[in-house]
């Protein structure tokens, strides 16, 4: 399987990504559905670039169909600091 990598600026981009990545895998929006537990009409929306879907339901789409995020970042994060970000939340969300 060849590796793709691709500039995503918004929902639209990814929802182009999700739809492709899906049809070059030969899967219907039911199989997918199917697959992950989330409704077709959710997966409609997101290759329509649907601005306020839950990202926890779109990492786990992302994940089913094999496309992994990359985060650039254009500030200078110390890795102390970076070791240090996870330790202050109080509560682990969409685990």
């Amino acid at each position: 399987m060849r590796q793709s990598e691709v500039y995503i600026s918004g929902m639209t981009e990814l929802g182009d990504l999700v739809r492709a990545s899906r049809l070059a895998q030969g899967l219907t929006r039911d199989d997918v559905a199917i697959a992950t537990g989330l409704s077709p009409k959710f997966i409609t929306h997101i290759e329509a670039g649907k601005p306020t879907a839950q990202i926890g339901k779109v990492l786990h789409l992302l994940g089913e169909l094999g496309i992994t995020l990359r985060a650039q970042v254009s500030v200078d994060i110390p890795p102390a600091l970076a070791a240090k970000a996870p330790k202050r939340r109080r509560a682990v969300h969409g685990s």
